[in-house]
């Protein structure tokens, strides 16, 4: 009997635990934070160091707060056989990060929501390098998703498009190097994660997340030559944090990932616009026009479609093989 009641009253303690998605969603909306975060501070800290100096070091950080972890699950966890895919893998990531970082810098006026918004476009890049290098099957519903969501961009990068024989219809066009920087890094993050499909059936989360760190580092260290800079003390803190915080980031998102249910997790991604925005207002005191909003809705909707009609596929081809 006491041992009984002992047992009630633990399991009266410990509480009722979280559903697979109720923790995905707490782990995403951290990712969302700690992202959001990392975006201020790689904005505010690109006025006293050039930014591909700055990413050089957020990598270089990177792989020392993930050495913990790996030494943790093993460094067997490491091996691969396909090695040069591994490296084109990381290639097209560090060629994404970098170029974000370029048009998140203090060097463009692009907001950090605007930065977001054209991030959301990833998705749809992803469907179409699917479809050309995975030569996955892309039906006329995802294609149309794909169609609508660069409609959306169109609205964002050039407002005065759709309105072009009014006068003065592009007098406020945004079509700037930085927003180029923000959609080549969408573009080859999309071609990253394409590739991460065809390795994660032999690589970890874990180990893809440590040769990216230290091939970027490897990748970006000419470039931290060229543009050296001699920050302060206050500032190589300032760094380290911000290495910090983009890891939680990337990790947060992997563990929701890992947890939960992909088609409802998705949808919360998108919650970093508004997190941006807030930014925004805060660290610039400035809130993204109505063409930002508009646009980056229109993203939102066509890449949760594309989610859901994955999912859906998926789920068509595991019953199929049940019944069969």
């Amino acid at each position: 009997m006491a041992d009984q009641a002992g047992s009630e009253d633990t399991e009266e303690t410990s509480g009722p635990r979280l559903s697979g998605n109720a923790l995905g969603a707490l782990y995403m909306l951290l990712s969302g934070v700690g992202f959001t975060v990392y975006i201020v501070l790689a904005k505010e800290l690109s006025k006293d160091v050039h930014p591909l100096f700055l990413a050089f070091w957020r990598s270089f950080f990177s792989c020392l707060i993930s050495v913990p972890v790996i030494l943790r699950v093993g460094l067997t966890s490491l091996k691969t056989k396909r090695p040069g895919l591994v490296f084109a893998r990381s290639l097209f990531g560090t060629l994404g990060f970098a170029l974000a970082m370029l048009a998140l810098s203090d060097f463009f006026t692009l907001s950090l929501s605007q930065f977001n918004a054209i991030s959301f476009s990833r998705s749809m890049f992803v469907t179409i390098l699917a479809a050309i290098v995975l030569r996955e099957v892309v039906g006329v519903h995802r294609w149309g998703a794909v169609a609508v969501g660069f409609v959306g961009v169109l609205i964002m990068v050039l407002p005065g498009i759709f309105v072009f024989w009014e006068p003065g219809a592009f007098d406020t066009l945004n079509l700037d190097l930085g927003t180029l920087f923000a959609l080549g890094s969408a573009f080859f993050l999309a071609f990253s994660i394409v590739l991460v499909k065809t390795l994660s059936a032999e690589l970890s989360a874990v180990a893809l997340l440590t040769y990216a760190n230290v091939l970027s580092t490897l990748l970006l260290l000419p470039f931290a030559f060229i543009f050296w800079s001699n920050p302060s003390l206050e500032i190589w803190g300032w760094m380290i944090f911000m290495a910090l915080t983009g890891f939680v980031g990337q990790y947060c998102y992997i563990s929701a990932v890992s947890v939960g249910d992909a088609s409802f997790l998705s949808p919360l991604d998108y919650l970093r616009l508004p997190m941006a925005t807030v930014a925004d207002l805060l660290v610039v005191g400035m809130l993204p026009g109505v063409n930002v909003w508009i646009g980056a809705s229109i993203i939102i909707v066509a890449a949760v479609y594309i989610t859901w009609r994955d999912r859906k596929k998926q789920a068509q081809k595991v019953t199929v093989l049940q019944d069969n």
